[in-house]
C-alpha cells in the first residue's frame, strides 16, 4: 500500500475512476476505427474534388480549351480525332496508345509515362476495360471512346493515383499524391 500512502487515498479514487470511465471509450473507439478511417477518406476525396477541378479548369484555360466535355466523375475529355470504329465497353479488350502528362502548372506537360517506351510493335498496351487493371479513370473515361478515337483525358487525382501516389521501384515518387493527370490517348483497336 505504499502507492496509496504516496498518492493519497482521495487522488487514488479519482485516477481508478477515470481509467474505468475511459475504458468504455477506448474499447468503442477501436470497434469505429474503420468508420473513422473511411470518413477521413471521403472528406479528402471530396477536398480534392474541388481542388482537382479547379487545376484542370486552370489547364483548359491556360491552352484555351474551349470544347471539353465534363463527365459526371469529374473527368474531362478533349476531343481531338473522331474515330468510326466499334465503341469501348466494359469486358473489352483495347490497345490504346497514350502519352501521359502532369497538368499543373508548375510541370505542364512534362511527360510521366508513354506507351511506346513499352516497345511493342504497336507502341501501345492492352487490358480488359472494366478489369481493375489500370487506373479509375481509365476504366470509366473509355467507356467514352471508339475504336480510332484519340482525346486528352483530364484526370482528377481521386481517379488516378489518390492520396498514395505512385511509387518507382526505388521507392521514389513517380507520382505525388493528390496529382490529376492528362493523358492523350488513341484507341487503336476494341475487341
Amino acid at each position: 500500500m505504499m502507492t496509496m500512502k504516496l498518492l493519497g487515498r482521495p487522488l487514488l479514487i479519482r485516477l481508478l475512476s477515470l481509467l474505468l470511465a475511459a475504458a468504455p471509450v477506448a474499447l468503442l473507439g477501436s470497434c469505429n476505427t474503420e468508420n473513422v478511417l473511411a470518413k477521413a477518406a471521403r472528406e479528402h476525396e471530396e477536398e480534392f474534388k474541388k481542388i482537382d477541378d479547379g487545376l484542370i479548369m486552370a489547364y483548359l484555360t491556360r491552352h484555351n480549351i474551349t470544347n471539353y466535355q465534363r463527365l459526371n466523375s469529374g473527368m474531362y475529355l478533349v476531343p481531338i480525332t473522331e474515330g468510326t470504329g466499334t465503341a469501348v465497353t466494359s469486358g473489352k479488350t483495347v490497345e490504346v496508345k497514350y502519352i501521359g502528362k502532369f497538368l499543373t502548372a508548375n510541370r505542364d506537360g512534362e511527360i510521366f509515362d508513354n506507351s511506346t517506351d513499352n516497345r511493342t510493335p504497336c507502341g501501345c498496351i492492352s487490358f480488359v476495360v472494366g478489369a481493375g487493371r489500370v487506373i479509375k479513370g481509365w476504366d470509366q473515361g473509355l467507356l467514352s471512346f471508339k475504336k480510332g478515337d484519340r482525346k486528352l483525358l483530364l484526370i482528377p487525382s481521386y481517379l488516378a493515383y489518390g492520396p498514395t501516389g505512385s511509387r518507382r521501384p526505388d521507392g521514389s515518387y513517380g507520382i505525388l499524391p493528390d496529382t490529376p493527370l492528362l493523358f492523350d490517348m488513341e484507341i487503336l483497336n476494341v475487341q
